[in-house]
């Protein structure tokens, strides 16, 4: 399937996130994020404006704001960074393997969501990227096969798939690849430990860590 390149990645139609604790309170953030350290409050307005809404994951990282600015601006460099040469939709796609595979249903369902939102993905379009079998094209189908091993089993990644990521993808990008692979390691596992709670908008995607990949008989 052919998507568009999506609008700019800002919104004024700001949504509620829904009441939902999680086992720690949230810090206090103020209704115009009075109580955001001011070194911070510039990635967390950007993230609602982005998102919609501030996730659950983003009020816990703020009890330790100082670290929670190089995390958001991890995050941006990683997946939206300008000086990259992967399209930001092919890094969520790789995302949301990666997410399910490390069976994150929290960051698996805001990736579905974001698929969704951006880029107009099909419920059916999901299950493509998820199944690892409906890839646009080889490249593709490497970047994908090399993302799920990778997830799975790192050490079971194999020199001939290496071989074969480095002959579709220039070094820099075969990097951004990794890159995308290892931050969403990080973040699904600290975000599965914590239990962070689903937010309301997300809430319609959270099956998607239970779809099996190569589905097809």
């Amino acid at each position: 399937m052919a998507h568009q390149a999506p609008p700019m990645p800002t919104t004024t139609a700001i949504v509620s996130e829904g009441d939902s604790e999680a086992f720690i309170p949230y810090p206090p953030l103020g209704d115009k994020l009075e109580h955001v350290p001011i070194n911070v409050r510039p990635e967390v307005h950007y993230y609602i404006s982005r998102m919609a809404f501030l996730p659950n994951a983003i009020k816990l990282y703020l009890h330790n704001p100082w670290s929670a600015e190089p995390l958001i601006r991890l995050n941006n460099q990683i997946m939206r960074g300008e000086q990259g040469t992967l399209s930001e939709e092919f890094k969520y796609k790789l995302a949301f393997i990666a997410s399910r595979d490390n069976e994150c249903t929290y960051c698996t369902a805001h990736h579905a969501e974001t698929l969704q939102r951006r880029w107009q993905y099909s419920e059916s379009d999901l299950k493509g990227v998820l199944s690892l079998d409906e890839p646009a094209d080889e490249r593709e189908a490497v970047a994908f096969e090399f993302v799920h091993q990778a997830s799975l089993d790192p050490v079971g990644v194999s020199d001939d798939l290496r071989r074969r990521l480095a002959e579709h993808f220039t070094p820099e990008q075969v990097v951004e690849i990794v890159l995308v692979m290892g931050f969403w390691k990080m973040y699904n596992t600290m975000h599965s430990a914590m239990g962070v709670p689903i937010e309301e908008p997300v809430l319609g995607q959270v099956g998607w860590v239970d779809y099996a990949p190569h589905t097809k008989e």
